[in-house]
């Protein structure tokens, strides 16, 4: 726990005193090596190419609104959660979010006159910080890597559908850049219960994301910039075998950037979520995922 908690740290407060000793940066990425040499001008990073996770943490350096609705399904029990986010990319690289969500489950019985439950309420308050921490862009600028690091903090609202653990999350993204189109992106994290005697809630979150970004030259679909179909994997991994089960579960869809109105960029992602394993299968059978930004 010890060990998690100071590499939470390290991720936060290196990268905010590097970038604030890196002030005289405007508002103009340069177009060399900066932030002691770790980062490269040329980056995809923070210009529209990496689309955002369904699911996952999101990494990418920018200033938005983001609004989420999912629907998930499993036997006897239906679950509505409707999210709000906003991100807002502070000083250089770094980005700090929050958001907070509402959920509805309606849990019925096989049996006729049996016990009936609908919790809901508000989830955990969500509070984020993120900074690139190294880049590395080839010479003919057809390979693109970006490692980022990001602190996520869960502050319970003590509701029938929030937990009462805060819950600290150190993660490492990676973002690959492959050509003109392809995007990978994968991270993994350590989710860390701060409570005493809390250790059997801590677990590894994980996934990955693959997107193909067509240009609105090459699919010149009305009123649009790009079109991104999405793959993406989500995992969860106990630390013990008291904190629960393996999860292993996929979205397939796909983000679609409209064209810009004003100052602000609309975008709309839809996906098809279903498990893998056995333990998401435990949690449901399938869902839809629906997210729209506006970015400025």
């Amino acid at each position: 726990m010890r060990i998690g908690i100071f590499f939470a740290l390290v991720l936060i407060l290196v990268p905010g005193a590097a970038i604030w000793a890196d002030q005289d940066d405007d508002e103009t990425r340069p177009q060399g090596r900066y932030f002691f040499n770790l980062l490269d001008g040329r980056s995809s990073l923070g210009k529209d190419f990496f689309p955002d996770p369904f699911v996952g943490p999101q990494f990418d350096v920018e200033t938005q609104l983001e609004l989420d609705y999912s629907h998930a399904e499993k036997r006897n029990v239906q679950s509505d959660q409707v999210d709000g986010e906003f991100q807002w990319n502070v000083l250089g690289e770094l980005t700090v979010s929050a958001a907070l969500g509402w959920e509805h489950q309606a849990v019925s019985s096989d049996t006729p006159g049996g016990a009936v439950d609908d919790p809901s309420g508000f989830g955990d308050v969500d509070l984020a910080i993120s900074h690139p921490l190294f880049q590395f862009v080839s010479q003919d600028e057809f390979w693109d890597y970006t490692a980022v690091g990001r602190l996520d903090v869960g502050i319970p609202t003590r509701t029938a559908i929030s937990g009462t653990d805060v819950q600290l999350t150190p993660y490492l993204g990676q973002l690959l850049r492959v050509g003109q189109h392809l995007s990978i992106q994968g991270w993994a994290g350590a989710q860390l219960a701060l409570q005493p005697n809390a250790d059997d809630a801590d677990a590894l979150v994980y996934g990955a994301l693959l997107g193909w970004r067509i240009r609105h030259e090459e699919l010149p679909a009305p009123l649009t910039e790009s079109i991104t179909p999405m793959l993406e994997v989500d995992g969860f991994r106990p630390f013990t075998a008291a904190g629960g089960q393996d999860a292993l579960s996929a979205v397939v869809g796909a983000n679609i950037e409209f064209e810009s109105i004003v100052r602000a960029q609309p975008a709309l992602s839809i996906g098809w979520q279903f498990p893998i394993d056995q333990g998401a299968r435990d949690q449901f059978r399938w869902g839809i995922v629906v997210q729209f930004f506006l970015s400025f």
